[in-house]
C-alpha cells in the first residue's frame, strides 16, 4: 500500500512541473534588457587649430672646442669654470717669448733683403744707361735684372714670414670666437699645450637655442604646407619648468626615418636670459595652421579596439558602432575624418555596456550616468 502511495505522489509532482514549464513557454522570448544609460554630445563643424604635440630636447646652436693654434706653455687663464663669455673675450695666455723672438728675426731678414733689393735696383739702373751706350752686353744686363727680380721676390717672402710670425704671436692670446657658456677648464696653468691638439675649454652658444624633436610622418604634408605659407610657431615646455617658451620651426629633415616612421624637426627659441640649457627634455606644441570646417567630437567619445579607433553613435534610440579615422586634437576635442557627420549624436560616457543595436537612454549632462556602465567607465575600464 505505501509503495503505491509514494508512486502517486511522484507522478503528481512531475505533472505540476510540466504545467509550470508550459506556462513559461507561452509567455514567450528571451528576457529584454533595459536601455543603457549614456551621455552624448553632438559632432560639430569648427575651424580648428592644427596643434602637433611631441617630445624632444634642446640643443646648443653652436658647440665649440677651444684649441690653441700655437704650441707653448700655458701661463695664464682669464676665465673661471662655467663662465659666460662674449665674442673676442680673452680666455688663455700662452708664453709669447719664443714668438716675440721669431718676429724680431723675421723683421731682421726683411730689413737685410730690402737693402739687397735696393742695391740690385740701383745697379740695374746704372747698367741701363751703359746698355744704351752699348758699353755692356745685353747678357750682363739681363743677369742683373734677374738678380733684382730675385731680390724683390725674397723681400716678398720675408714680408709673408713676418706676417706669419706676428700672427702666431697674436695667437698666444686665445680669445672666444663666439658668445656663450663655458664648460670646466681642461688644462691648468704651467702645462705645455700643443697646436691643434690640446682641448682647453668648451663653449656652447645658448641664444638662440635649438630644440629637436620628431613627429609622425602623417603630419609631413601639413607641416610642409604650413612652412611654405609662413613662419610656424612652436611652444616649448621643459621638464621641471612651469614657464612656456615660444619660438619658430626652422628645419624639416629631407627624409622620413623608415624604422620609426617619423620625420625630424628643429625649432629655434630665443634664450637671452639663459633660462634654457642644452640637452633638456621638453614637450613641444607646433602650431601647424588651421583645419577648416573640421568635424569635431569630444575626445572621450573615441575608443580603441582590435580594428582601430571607433565610437558609438545614437540614432533612433539605438547604438551604432562606427569605425573612425581621427585627425588633429584641440583641447578636449578630436577631429573625425571618416565615420561621423556633423550633427551626429555620439556617446561620450557609458560605452562599456553598449553593443551594436543596443537600446540607449540619454542622461542630461548635469547628472551622473547611473548603472554599472557608468561605474566601469569612471574607474577607467574600457572595452
Amino acid at each position: 500500500m505505501y509503495p503505491s502511495i509514494r508512486l502517486s505522489g511522484t507522478l503528481a509532482t512531475c505533472a505540476a512541473l510540466v504545467l509550470i514549464v508550459s506556462a513559461c513557454g507561452k509567455r514567450g522570448g528571451p528576457p529584454v534588457f533595459p536601455p543603457s544609460a549614456v551621455r552624448t554630445a553632438t559632432a560639430a563643424t569648427l575651424d580648428t587649430p592644427i596643434v602637433i604635440t611631441a617630445f624632444g630636447h634642446t640643443e646648443e646652436r653652436v658647440n665649440l672646442d677651444v684649441v690653441p693654434q700655437v704650441s707653448g706653455t700655458l701661463v695664464e687663464t682669464f676665465i673661471s669654470d662655467g663662465a659666460v663669455v662674449t665674442n673676442g673675450q680673452p680666455l688663455f695666455q700662452i708664453d709669447p717669448s719664443d714668438y716675440v723672438a721669431r718676429v724680431r728675426q723675421a723683421e731682421g731678414m726683411r730689413a737685410a733683403d730690402r737693402a739687397n733689393l735696393e742695391l740690385s735696383q740701383s745697379t740695374l739702373e746704372r747698367y741701363r744707361a751703359l746698355l744704351e751706350k752699348k758699353l755692356v752686353s745685353p747678357e750682363d744686363f739681363d743677369t742683373l735684372a734677374a738678380k733684382a727680380q730675385s731680390a724683390a721676390a725674397q723681400l716678398q717672402m720675408d714680408e709673408a714670414a713676418l706676417d706669419l710670425a706676428r700672427l702666431n704671436l697674436a695667437r698666444c692670446t686665445i680669445t672666444a670666437s663666439m658668445a656663450g657658456v663655458c664648460s670646466k677648464r681642461f688644462v691648468d696653468n704651467g702645462n705645455l699645450v700643443g697646436a691643434g691638439q690640446t682641448r682647453l675649454v668648451n663653449i656652447r652658444s645658448y641664444d638662440p637655442l635649438f630644440v629637436e624633436f620628431s613627429v609622425s610622418e602623417q603630419y609631413l604634408t601639413v607641416l610642409r604646407q604650413a612652412m611654405a605659407a609662413g613662419p610656424v610657431s612652436i611652444e616649448l615646455l621643459p621638464n621641471g619648468d612651469t614657464n612656456r617658451y615660444t619660438g619658430r620651426l626652422v628645419f624639416l629633415d629631407n627624409a622620413v626615418d623608415t624604422q620609426s616612421g617619423t620625420i625630424l624637426l628643429r625649432g629655434q627659441v630665443p634664450n637671452p636670459d639663459l633660462k634654457l640649457w642644452a640637452r633638456q627634455f621638453a614637450s613641444i606644441r607646433v602650431q601647424a595652421g588651421i583645419a577648416r570646417e573640421a568635424v569635431m567630437v569630444p575626445e572621450a567619445a573615441i575608443q580603441f579596439g582590435k580594428h582601430g579607433a571607433y565610437l558609438y553613435a545614437v540614432k533612433d534610440g539605438k547604438a551604432e558602432m562606427r569605425l573612425v579615422k581621427t585627425g588633429v586634437r584641440n583641447n578636449d576635442g578630436i577631429q573625425v575624418l571618416e565615420g561621423v557627420a556633423p550633427g551626429d549624436s555620439v556617446v561620450v560616457l557609458g560605452q562599456l555596456m553598449l553593443y551594436p543595436g543596443a537600446s540607449v537612454r540619454e542622461v542630461p549632462a548635469a547628472g551622473p550616468v547611473a548603472g554599472p556602465a557608468a561605474t566601469a567607465v569612471t574607474n577607467g575600464v574600457k572595452p
